[in-house]
């Protein structure tokens, strides 16, 4: 299995929800997320919970947890090993 490439939804006035979402969180959180990123990237659709979960109609979870904090970054698989980050919220 190949490593998979991230790349960022970017709307048509060319912003990046995701990108937005992970550059907002505190140096903490973003550290977090920006780790599991990395075992996303490794792990593609392997990764499984508690860092990632499959929500439905093929749309996927990257799950954060920084001391009581919680966060969610969405995502889906699209063709040639890539990853597309849509959005993301503080749970």
């Amino acid at each position: 299995m190949g490593r998979f490439q991230i790349e960022f939804y970017e709307r048509g006035n060319g912003e990046q929800p995701a990108r937005d979402f992970i550059d907002s969180l505190d140096k903490k959180m973003r550290a977090k997320v920006l780790m599991l990123l990395t075992l996303l990237q490794d792990n593609g659709h392997e990764l499984r919970e508690p860092y990632s979960k499959y929500l439905s109609e093929g749309i996927f979870e990257l799950r954060a947890k920084a001391g009581t904090d919680i966060s969610r970054v969405l995502y889906f698989f699209y063709v040639d090993h890539r990853i597309i980050l849509t959005n993301g919220f503080i749970k």
